[in-house]
């Protein structure tokens, strides 16, 4: 997870409570979430995706630790998505943290080479936050990004009066997944800095084919005669947010760590 690309413009946010959840404890949170979209240009494409395999190599090669893992995505409509992880506010990676574990590594000098170059390149950080994933929100506590390289990401934004409700219908959805032994896995999030009341559930899969298709959420309901219950919980999510905004992503195992 890497914050190394939020590169350019790293955003910084006051700490603040997530308010009006009462249902969710401590002990619900799995682990926080940095999420950084980018947009570059064609002209960088290749340049970027360059330093960012060099940077991937450098960090296996001198053994850098799963502290600071990354993964990085691409969507459907070009942007790339990278991700870091930490417990808390007080562990969030920032460019910093990765040129200070590199330091401990003797790599500083080929860290700096490569983050320069990046920098260097006209990229577009598009949004930049936080988020804690729930785990009564998912169905798993954790998956394989090697097993499941595709994911779709749906972004709830809601309003503050029915935060509780949502929690509520998400529980009614993983209970539902369950039953049925849904066959992909689900991660679902609170938006924490940055993205207060942006709720969002990754889907994720290994073919979108049958994602989309005979293995669709309806498609998979009906086979499982609890089609009626799946639409009233999509139809309770759309009537509690105010927008939804979804992305579709693949996996770049040579652009992560």
């Amino acid at each position: 997870m890497n914050r190394i690309i939020v590169l350019i413009s790293l955003l910084v946010f006051s700490p603040f409570m997530i308010l009006g959840q009462k249902s969710i404890q401590s002990s619900d949170v799995e682990i926080h979430t940095q999420l950084t979209f980018l947009r570059v240009p064609q002209k960088d494409v290749v340049a970027f995706e360059k330093g960012m395999g060099e940077l991937s190599k450098l960090s296996k090669k001198v053994k850098l630790g799963e502290n600071y893992d990354w993964l990085t995505y691409t969507s459907d409509t070009g942007q790339y998505l990278i991700i870091n992880f930490s417990t808390g506010l007080d562990d969030v990676l920032t460019i910093e943290s990765y040129r200070n574990a590199f330091h401990k590594k003797g790599a500083s000098k080929p860290f700096d080479t490569i983050l320069n170059s990046i920098l260097q390149l006209d990229i577009l950080v598009e949004r930049n936050y936080l988020k804690q994933m729930l785990l009564p929100w998912s169905t798993v506590r954790e998956i394989s990004v090697s097993e499941f390289p595709l994911a779709t990401m749906v972004e709830y934004q809601i309003p503050t009066k029915n935060i509780e409700a949502y929690d509520s219908t998400m529980r009614q959805l993983v209970a539902l997944l369950k039953k049925v032994e849904y066959p992909y896995p689900l991660e679902s999030n609170r938006g924490s800095l940055g993205a207060y009341g942006v709720m969002t559930l990754v889907w994720f899969y290994d073919d979108r084919n049958d994602y989309f298709g005979k293995n669709s959420l309806l498609n998979w309901m009906e086979k499982h005669g609890d089609k009626k219950e799946l639409l009233s919980i999509l139809n309770a999510f759309k009537n509690i947010s105010e927008s939804t905004r979804t992305y579709n992503f693949r996996y770049k195992k040579l652009l992560s760590y």
